[in-house]
C-alpha cells in the first residue's frame, strides 16, 4: 500500500509540473494567458502538491503522538 499511495503523490507532483508549465507557456505565448485558466492551473497545483505531500506522509511510518 506504501508504494502506491506514494505512486499517486509522484504522479501529482508531476501533473502539478505540467500545470504550472501550461501557465508559463501560455504566459510568454503572444496572446497572452487568460487570468481565470492561469489562476485556476496555479490553483489546481497547489492542490496536488498538498494532496501529495498527505500521500506521502500517510505513506511512511505513523508519526511520533505527543
Amino acid at each position: 500500500m506504501k508504494v502506491l499511495l506514494r505512486s499517486v503523490a509522484v504522479l501529482f507532483v508531476a501533473i502539478g509540473a505540467v500545470l504550472i508549465y501550461a501557465v508559463i507557456a501560455a504566459a510568454t505565448s503572444d496572446e497572452g494567458a487568460r487570468a481565470g485558466v492561469a489562476v485556476a492551473f496555479v490553483v489546481g497545483a497547489a492542490v496536488l502538491a498538498w494532496a501529495a505531500v498527505m500521500l506521502w506522509r500517510r505513506g511512511g511510518t505513523a508519526a511520533p503522538q505527543v
